[in-house]
């Protein structure tokens, strides 16, 4: 744990988002659960962004790493394919399920260091922003970074894995804290708590739900 990020500060976010996604799912159902959690998430990155001392340089534009591998829980890629079943035209659904399917078939079956090289472009990028924004999974959440050569360097050097690491590092670890906190959760709630290459996961997701 960096001392940027205490331990018992880990425990602390851990402990209360388990708390409350336990609660929420218990009175809401799990997907407004998994959408307050969401929005819990979003509150402490603005308030943690408003005061790092190094910034952060993500902005709406800046693509790079979302030709990186995501990695999705179940019921992420259902909420993605519910939100793109009501704001997606056929068209644009269409495309969008051709892209996953291609993409998924390249990584398919590929070493998972293997898939972290693979620099495939998100089939949500449109125009160099996220079409899915708002319910965007939690991995991409975590990964906010203080300047954008990092990111640069790891999209023209894909399987170059030395490269220094420049994402925020209060946001990373307070956003993995939060996220275990949530996962832990819906885990005891009895929901799968298998981790899938996001791809591969809207694959099925779109062609069941």
């Amino acid at each position: 744990m960096p001392p940027t990020i205490p331990q018992q500060l880990f425990e602390e976010i851990t402990q209360r988002e388990h708390a409350l996604t336990s609660s929420d799912i218990k009175t809401l159902g799990w997907q407004k659960a998994l959408s307050a959690s969401q929005q819990r998430q979003d509150h402490m990155a603005r308030l943690i962004t408003s005061s790092a001392s190094a910034g952060v340089a993500c902005q709406a534009g800046c693509w790079y790493c979302c030709y990186f591998k995501v990695e999705v829980r179940s019921e992420e890629a259902l909420q993605i394919v519910k939100f793109v079943r009501e704001n997606f035209s056929p068209e644009r659904a269409k495309r969008l399920q051709d892209d996953v399917a291609e993409n998924a078939g390249a990584l398919r079956g590929l070493p998972r260091e293997q898939q972290l090289t693979a620099n495939r472009k998100c089939a949500f990028l449109d125009d160099g922003k996220c079409s899915i924004y708002a319910v965007r999974p939690a991995r991409c959440r975590t990964f906010h970074a203080k300047d954008v050569s990092g990111c640069k360097q790891a999209w023209d050097e894909p399987t170059n894995l030395k490269i220094p690491s420049t994402l925020v590092p209060e946001l990373l670890y307070t956003g993995e804290a939060h996220l275990k906190g949530y996962r832990q959760a819906f885990t005891d709630a009895g929901y799968d708590n298998g981790v899938y290459e996001m791809n591969a996961a809207l694959e099925k997701a779109l062609h069941t739900y």
